[in-house]
């Protein structure tokens, strides 16, 4: 089980940043009134009046840095409990919107989702670099289609044993010679989540998938 971050170190980094500025103005403002308590003239002492509105600035201050530190501690306590549950994604098999993953097996296996029927659509894959290693035909019907590569180029290249990522496309035409939409989804084990940017990530088939790609966890 790996979980990568426990919660949004790029809210928590702008708090903690905001709530320094804060406390450091706050310190300021302390120093230059005690410095004006101590040299008033006896003669000529502080307005009262003025004196009193500093004081109210003063209490606003203390009590914004207080607020600042309680919805600190709020948001740590959501971002903990977030991943907590982010973690019961670990070990299960879910289906994810995709259209990279890697060889499992010798294979590397998508569901391709049609918006309706296409004869000898154009299957092309390509590797991290962005190269063809793969061009091929299939028959997509409405829905759901599945398309399996057994990791063997075209026309020549024995890809069975790569550690590397391949990325699918499917084009086509319907009956009407009017070209469908397709989409491509994966499907795995949870081998890790990650938490440690905004947008929290779950690892399937060695590569990261944004959580709100997910289309479907097995019970």
């Amino acid at each position: 089980m790996s979980v990568s971050g426990v919660g949004n170190s790029n809210a928590t980094n702008t708090q903690s940043a905001a709530t320094s500025s804060l406390t450091s103005n706050y310190t300021t403002f302390l120093t230059l009134l005690t410095t004006q308590l101590q040299t008033q003239s006896p003669l000529s002492p502080m307005d009262v009046n003025s004196f009193t509105q500093q004081l109210v600035q003063y209490s606003a201050v203390e009590q914004q840095i207080q607020t600042n530190a309680n919805l600190q501690a709020m948001m740590d306590t959501l971002n903990s409990s977030a991943a907590l549950q982010l973690v019961n994604y670990v070990g299960k098999t879910v289906t994810a919107y995709s259209d990279t993953t890697k060889l499992d097996g010798g294979k590397a296996e998508w569901t391709v989702n049609s918006s309706a029927k296409s004869s000898n659509a154009t299957v092309t894959i390509t590797d991290e670099k962005g190269a063809v290693v793969y061009q091929g035909t299939m028959d997509l019907k409405s829905g759901e289609n599945t398309f399996t590569w057994d990791g063997k180029g075209t026309p020549e290249g024995d890809y069975t044993n790569s550690t590397g990522a391949f990325t699918i496309s499917v084009s086509g035409v319907d009956d009407n010679g009017k070209k469908v939409t397709t989409t491509a989804e994966v499907t795995g084990k949870v081998q890790a989540v990650d938490t440690s940017s905004s947008q929290p990530y779950i690892k399937v088939n060695g590569r990261l998938i944004p959580l709100s790609a997910l289309t479907q966890v097995a019970a």
